[in-house]
């Protein structure tokens, strides 16, 4: 279920880490692969749906967006199977595409087609890179319980001053700017 969840929005440092821990025998590959596969679809439909219920209402709003609309889709009807079956590769910005692609007059059925094909090499993919990396994860990990007590506090002090150094900075701001 954790997979799922993990894989609604973007999902892969969760992929990833169901990758290694089925290396590690704590969960099996094709489990995860399954649940990625499902959070993932399930993900990319609701906000390529959402962009088509309410995603048209927005850009009428906005004169510039609303200007953009026959070149988004000039380029969906020349590109748009390949686009949407690259957009779950995009990390960071899959939300948003998707909520733009809503807006385009891409089919229903043309995008669940493309996204579920998507959806499935991303999960296999993704998971497969991190049940093949659990081994370098494991040699890390184990390896750094030898410097643990050295860099657990290290990390604690570089914190501490970097709040501080913010503390400051924003003080210093209140003086200037009188508030």
């Amino acid at each position: 279920i954790a997979i799922v969840i993990g894989t609604f929005l973007e999902g892969e440092t969760t992929v990833l880490l169901g990758g290694i821990f089925s290396k590690l025998q704590y969960m099996e590959l094709d489990h995860v692969m399954a649940w990625a596969f499902l959070g993932t679809l399930a993900g990319d439909c609701t906000f390529f749906f959402l962009g088509k219920a309410f995603g048209r209402n927005i850009i009428d709003r906005y004169e510039f967006l609303r200007s953009k609309i026959p070149l988004a889709n000039g380029i969906m009807k020349r590109y748009g199977n390949f686009i949407i079956f690259l957009v779950r590769f995009f990390v960071g910005v899959r939300g948003i595409i998707l909520l733009l692609l809503g807006c385009t007059d891409i089919r229903k059925r043309t995008f669940f087609l493309y996204s579920t094909m998507s959806a499935a090499l991303w999960s296999i993919v993704v998971s497969s890179i991190g049940y093949l990396f659990a081994n370098v994860v494991y040699i890390f990990v184990h390896d750094i319980r030898k410097y643990e007590k050295f860099i657990i506090p290290a990390i604690l002090i570089v914190v501490a001053a970097l709040i501080l150094v913010y503390r400051h900075i924003v003080k210093e701001r209140e003086k200037t700017y009188g508030n």
